[in-house]
């Protein structure tokens, strides 16, 4: 069995790269804190989506699938596709959601938004959490998850707000982030005709164990 990580040990360069694409036991481990620092902002964004009964629903970086259930829960007769860019966590996924694979009723796919594996109109409604700052042309990811939504189609995208990133050095390596205007105008860019964002306020956990109070962005866009 390998040694624990001790994640509060991990040097900002490394716990950076594990966030945008978590690789081996050192990503297992960090992809697991998330489970619990993203808890709220997770809840909130669901509560967002109005998952509704039969509806295909896509999920853009869906980590070790830990909520996936808690989705599922929400209207058991949905479909839910999810991709990831990182191998391990599409792995530790789908040992995690088994049964719901076996059924058909989940599927999960190793690839990036930029390039999304599906034909146009393919979801009802699309979840985007913690994900956009690593888009390296964000038009380019906004465009393609507007064109595999039908006409009326929902994404909810959440994010943390620039000015919540002060003091956190890991944020440094390989993170962009966007404000609401910002984020506005890549929505409409993309084609989505109304946009709405709010603010969240958490106060949670870090993967590498401390308190810290955040604020998210949460865009509603159809």
């Amino acid at each position: 069995m390998p040694e624990p990580v001790d994640l509060a040990k991990l040097d900002p360069a490394t716990l950076a790269k594990h966030l945008a694409n978590p690789e081996g036991v050192v990503g297992i481990a960090v992809t697991a804190g998330l489970n619990k620092t993203n808890a709220t902002l997770y809840a909130a964004a669901v509560a967002k989506l109005a998952v509704q009964e039969q509806e295909r629903i896509l999920e853009i970086g869906f980590g070790n699938g830990h909520e996936i259930n808690r989705l599922l829960s929400c209207a058991p007769s949905l479909v839910y596709t999810g991709i990831d860019v990182s191998e391990t966590m599409v792995a530790e996924a789908t040992l995690r959601n088994t049964a719901p694979i076996a059924k058909g009723q989940v599927t999960l796919r190793h690839a990036s938004s930029s390039a999304l594996p599906f034909s146009s109109g393919s979801f009802d409604k699309a979840l985007a959490l913690n994900t956009v700052y690593f888009w390296e042309n964000p038009i380019v990811d906004f465009t393609e998850i507007r064109r595999v939504l039908r006409d009326g189609g929902r994404l909810v995208l959440g994010a943390i707000a620039p000015w919540s990133t002060k003091n956190r050095a890991h944020f440094r390596y390989g993170f962009q982030f966007y404000d609401a205007e910002q984020l506005t105008t890549l929505c409409t860019h993309a084609g989505f005709g109304a946009v709405a964002i709010d603010i969240l306020n958490d106060q949670t956990v870090s993967v590498s164990g401390e308190t810290i109070t955040r604020d998210y962005l949460i865009v509603v866009a159809e």
